[in-house]
Formats: structure tokens, sequence, C-alpha cells
């Protein structure tokens, strides 16, 4: 949802590995989030969103208490792929490299809000550049180099041929002598550089991705089931969960949603009428619980309809119409005056 005031914030996804670290470098985990006001929620979930600020002070509070540089570095070695979630398995989808990286460029924002990813290509490089949008006066050191050394990462799942023929650029100088990043990292490093970037040969980009690990697989499952206790969810709940979750990158689709849940798109909606509803219902369903959500936090209509998918506010007006029997207009005022 877009939110009137912006905030560069980032899913908790990216504290994956925080408390394994801390735990290794014998820190307080716990300490340390709670001096940006963060719970230790963030650590069980990897879909709550955290200000890009508090990541940054977070991860430079803990390198310098353990006394260690290279803190934000070592936590990209527990991250990966699995962390974008469903945008992960997209992108380990794709037909290509390059395919892939289109749908991480042009969805990014459904994992982090705050951050300009930059893909080009000559006939002999391919470049991804990154550049967070937080407070100047933070220091991004750690962040940068926990977030660079992450897309390596992820580009070696996608193409492991790629590690050796990969450079890591950051603009800052080194945190530590560069034989310690050796001891994390099989990637080429270079300081000192104009832009902060992953630069590999442009050839990788056609190769088609290595599919999905079980790692990024797993995150599916725990996703999906997280909520059920142990026992297998129904499939209507697990197509209603992907459609939550896939609503802001636009990809909310049955094309899409089916090979996620390892179906074909017949398949699916065979089992979906078997389950009696369809695909379509379901859609709705969602639609309408994200749009009492956003209406509830005083979005603007116009936002709320055009994050919802419709391009026009009169479409999405007469959808919720149908599912409400008033307008959101309408609906809104009734609410705030039964809050009143």
């Amino acid at each position: 949802m877009t939110h009137p005031e912006f905030m560069p914030r980032v899913r908790s996804g990216a504290l994956t590995g925080f408390q394994q670290l801390c735990s290794r470098l014998h820190i307080n985990p716990i300490n340390l989030l709670a001096s940006e006001n963060l719970t230790s929620s963030v650590l069980r979930s990897t879909e709550l969103m955290i200000s890009y600020d508090s990541l940054a002070h977070v991860l430079n509070l803990a390198a310098d208490t353990a006394d260690y540089p290279l803190f934000g570095a070592e936590m990209s070695t527990y991250q990966g792929l699995k962390i974008f979630g469903p945008l992960g398995l997209l992108a380990a989808e794709s037909e290509t490299i390059a395919e892939a990286l289109e749908v991480i460029q042009k969805y990014f924002h459904f994992h982090a809000q705050g951050v300009i990813l930059n893909v080009a290509a000559d006939k002999r490089d391919a470049t991804i550049a990154i550049k967070i949008q937080i407070d100047p006066s933070i220091s991004q050191e750690q962040l940068l180099e926990m977030s660079l050394l992450l897309g390596y990462e992820v580009m070696c799942e996608m193409s492991p041929d790629i590690a050796a023929s990969t450079k890591v650029h950051f603009r800052h100088s080194p945190l530590a002598p560069i034989e310690q990043y050796n001891k994390i990292t099989s990637a080429r490093l270079c300081f000192d550089q104009e832009t902060d970037a992953i630069i590999f040969p442009a050839c990788i980009l056609g190769q088609k991705p290595r599919p999905a690990s079980a790692d990024v697989k797993s995150y599916l499952e725990t996703f999906l089931d997280r909520e059920s206790k142990g026992h297998e969810q129904p499939l209507t709940v697990k197509v209603s969960k992907l459609i939550y979750e896939l609503m802001p990158t636009g990809e909310a689709t049955l094309a899409t949603i089916a090979p996620i849940l390892g179906l074909n798109l017949r398949t699916l909606q065979r089992e979906l009428r078997l389950a009696g509803t369809e695909f379509r219902t379901l859609l709705d369903e969602v639609r309408f619980e994200i749009a009492r959500e956003a209406l509830d936090k005083n979005y603007s209509i116009t936002d709320v309809a055009l994050n919802l998918g419709y391009s026009e506010l009169s479409a999405f007006s007469r959808a919720f119409k149908r599912w409400a029997g008033v307008t959101p207009q309408q609906w809104r005022q009734t609410t705030h005056q039964s809050v009143a």
C-alpha cells in the first residue's frame, strides 16, 4: 500500500541470520533490536516491515558491540533468494537470468521500499547498481555490504557458474583486511569505486536460472502453513494467502500461482471448482479484505484502487459496492461513525 508519508522500509526477512550471528559473536540480539524499538517478533516473521534507518542502525550497533567490522558482510551468508519469498520463486521460475532480474527489479518494492535497482548491460558486462535511500547521516557500510553480498549470493544461486567471474564494487574503503573478507565470500571485491554494484559477464543473462532450491521452496511451505499448526491447509486457503502476498506485485494471477503450488493452470481451476469456488471469487475476497484494511488506515480511495489493480476509480467503487453493499466512501463514513 502507498502511504502518504514515504519512509524507506524493508521486510524483516532482511534480518535472517541476525540471531545466529549474534549468538556466534556472543552479543545479545534482543538488546540490539530494542535500541531501535524493535521487538523479537521481527526475528520470527519475515513479513513485518521495518525502516531501513533502523536496520542500518542495528547492523552498525552489532558491528560495534561485537567489535566485528564484517558483521553486515557475514549476515549475507545466512540469506539468499529465500528471503524474497514468493518473489524469489517467481525469479527462479523465469526463462532466463535476464527475465529473473526483470522480475526482481520490477517488483522489488514488494520486499523493500526505498531501494533503487538499476540493471544495465553492454556486450561484455552486466551491472546491477544499488542505491538505498536512507538518512544520509547514518553510516551505510554495514547495510551495503550485506545487501550487495546478498545480491551476489542470489546470483550464484540462480547461476552457480557466475561465482568466479563476478565482481562486487563498493564506494567505501574496506572495513577490514581483504583476506578477512575472503573467508566470508568468494566474490571479487573492489573498494573505493564510483558505484555500489554487482558486475558479471553479460553472457550469463541468457542462461536459464537453476530451479528454486529446497530453502526457497521451504519458505513457501512455511508461509502457507504458518497458521495451520502442523495440519495441511485447504487449497483455497493456500491460494488466498498467495493472492494476498502477491497483490502488491501485480502478479496475483492464476497463471502465476498455479506453478508456485506445483500445479498447472487447468488442474488448479479444476481443484478449486471441486472445492466449491473459483479463482475469481477468492481474488475478490482478498481484494475486499485488503480494501477494508486500507480504508481503515485512511489511505486515499484512489491509492486503494490502484494498489488493487483497478485502472479506474469507478471500477473499484462498483466492485466494492458489490462486495459490501455500499460505496467505499459510504463504508468509510459508516465505520468512522461506529468508532466514534
